[in-house]
């Protein structure tokens, strides 16, 4: 079976009580301005549905080619769904459940529906393999389930209020429906300037109030009377060696085969499916795998060097991901992605409402997708995940600062966790959450199973990679480009995780992923095998500096002017002249709250939302 795939973005509202049937359903027009907010994820087709309390909205990136066995919302029998993800293993299910149902598409969609109706939601769960977020009505229980994939690759967000509970693939598009208040979350916000926002351990919470994310691995279950609960279907397991895997080479080859299954899963589609290539291990053993598997050659996009960088520079990323491109002839095409100067337009395509852009190199991240949708291309294969899951910062000073301070934590000199800067200029409001954000992150550490090793290696699968995904997700999208994950397969964290942390770390060299290494041993360089670990490139310090001064001067009075930032930080007399790490942090929150302050269209009158549903599903 040829299964259709798309990613997408979805929308819907549900209703408490039971609506007159003969009344319009309310909502409808919510849901028409969240969709249409949502058109970057989807820009191939849309489409409405809806029945006395309850409305689904979606939006559609097509993978495989756009017809109408493909459009969304879809229902089979009493089900429907609007979906966002890749089911890898469709065309498997597809066949188990073709002897009780008749399907009438090849689209993974369709699976998923009968996959829920027949195993219900946690046999069907169990059995699905990819990644997705989704929302499922059942008109015979009138329940609608919430559902987020096991890692959390694909985002979902709720809000939820007196009489009704909204959703959307984006807190931008929950914003657009009118009915969520735009206030920020200003506890929520001071957490992300002591810890970053890559440490929090609660990642449901949002940076604007009432509005919360989907866990991974759970699925939500809402009911019209007001009735709620969560279950949880899917977590890392316990930590402890698999009985099979007796030796370093057995375990090399086990990772290879589960990461070779990943690859090759997640080229399906019609359309070609591109690479990010930093010459660095992670990304180069995903492109060796991808260009053997593949039909024909693998686009490859890397990060060209700052034009600071010297001519000719062996140590580059360019010029490792040039060793591997000559090592692969005729099964990859190069392409750079050129860096540029640095705009107060990038810092707005970076700001996402979730969560705060305090990272530079989200900028040249976000340039990345957008070559990949500039060279034609949807799909891109992306290396995030190998070192949170395989061990990669072991041996990184701020692996172990971390891990002293959790061991022996001072409560004199607490100030932010080692690996997150110390932002200067924070307000005293901000500074006396200090040493309460830091303890929530030792205590979440602690409250982990396995050895302290082991505790580490699963508080970074719990914060940080869950940050690492939501931003790769908003900048893919806002491209209108699906990222997938082989690190992320969960079969291969569900291996990962089972074995003992120190197996993954050479015991000399204080070198993590040596599985990895030892997996691509026959299809990668010596060199690119044991190249050491490089910070990502991104815009150099200095013309960094240089143009958030620039930036700061010329909106220097709304900086200054703008309540949040006067709440959050004691700004210095000469903004122009302060240092990158604060300038970096104050201008992406005053971005952040020009975004979410900024007046969004109101939404269509509801007799507009019925004539543009009906356009949207002819």
């Amino acid at each position: 079976m040829k299964t259709v795939f798309s990613g997408c973005g979805i929308a819907g509202a549900l209703h408490y009580g039971l609506p007159d049937p003969t009344q319009e359903s309310p909502g409808a027009h919510a849901v028409t301005a969240m969709t249409e907010a949502l058109a970057h994820r989807g820009p191939h087709g849309a489409g409405l549905w809806e029945r006395p309390g309850v409305v689904l909205g979606h939006r559609r990136l097509a993978i495989t080619g756009l017809g109408p066995a493909g459009v969304q919302p879809m229902t089979r029998d009493h089900l429907t769904i609007t979906y966002n993800g890749e089911i890898y293993n469709a065309p498997q299910l597809a066949q188990e459940l073709s002897r009780f149902y008749d399907f009438t598409s090849v689209t993974d969609t369709e699976v998923v529906l009968r996959a829920w109706q027949h195993f219900g939601p946690h046999g069907a769960l169990q059995r699905m393999e990819g990644m997705f977020a989704f929302a499922l009505w059942d008109e015979h229980i009138r329940c609608l389930y919430l559902v987020r994939d096991p890692v959390g690759i694909k985002p979902l967000y709720y809000h939820r209020a007196d009489g009704f509970v909204l959703f959307a693939s984006e807190v931008e598009a929950l914003l657009a429906s009118g009915q969520v208040p735009r206030r920020p979350d200003t506890d929520v916000l001071a957490r992300h300037l002591l810890c970053s926002s890559t440490l929090p351990p609660d990642r449901t919470r949002t940076l604007v109030r009432d509005v919360t994310a989907v866990p991974a691995g759970t699925f939500l279950a809402l009911h019209p009377d007001g009735r709620r609960h969560a279950t949880t279907y899917w977590t890392l397991p316990a930590p402890g060696a698999p009985e099979h895997a007796t030796d370093g080479a057995d375990r090399g080859e086990e990772l290879r085969g589960l990461l070779a299954r990943g690859v090759t899963q997640m080229l399906l589609g019609d359309v070609p499916v591109a690479a990010f290539l930093s010459g660095g291990l992670d990304s180069s053993a995903i492109t060796a795998l991808a260009a053997s598997a593949a039909a024909g050659p693998v686009p490859c996009i890397t990060t060209a060097p700052p034009p600071t960088a010297p001519a000719g520079e062996t140590s580059t990323d360019l010029h490792f991901s040039r060793l591997l491109a000559a090592a692969l002839p005729g099964r990859v095409h190069h392409h750079l992605a050129e860096q540029e100067e640095l705009t107060l337009e990038d810092l707005d395509a970076v700001c996402d409402l979730a969560a705060l852009g305090d990272d530079p190199r989200h900028v040249t991240i976000a340039r990345n997708y957008r070559t990949v949708h500039e060279l034609g291309l949807r799909v891109v294969l992306n290396g995030q995940g190998a070192d949170e899951v395989l061990g990669g910062y072991v041996g990184r000073p701020t692996f172990y600062r971390h891990l002293l301070d959790v061991r022996a934590p001072d409560p004199r000199t607490i100030r932010t966790l080692p690996g997150s800067r110390q932002i200067p200029g924070l307000s005293p409001a901000v500074l006396a959450l200090r040493a309460t954000a830091h303890q929530e992150v030792l205590d979440f550490h602690a409250g982990l199973p396995g050895t302290l090793l082991e505790r580490a290696h699963r508080l970074l699968f719990h914060t940080q990679l869950q940050r690492i995904l939501q931003f790769e997700d908003y900048l893919a999208m806002r491209s209108s480009v699906e990222a997938r994950f082989p690190y992320l397969d969960h079969r291969l964290v569900e291996w990962a995780y089972t074995q003992p942390f120190h197996h993954h770390i050479h015991p000399d060299r204080r070198q993590g992923k040596i599985h990895l290494a030892a997996a691509m041993r026959d299809e990668l360089p010596r060199t690119i095998r044991h190249r050491p670990k490089a910070v990502f490139p991104h815009q150099a310090h200095g013309p960094l500096q240089a143009a958030l001064a620039r930036i700061a001067t010329d909106h220097a009075t709304e900086l200054r002017n703008d309540p949040l930032i006067d709440h959050l930080f004691v700004l210095p007399s000469a903004l122009a002249e302060a240092p990158a790490s604060i300038l970096w942090p104050v201008l992406s929150l005053w971005r952040w709250h020009h975004k979410l302050r900024r007046t969004a269209p109101p939404p269509p009158h509801p007799r507009q939302a019925r004539i543009a549903s009906r356009e949207m599903v002819r």
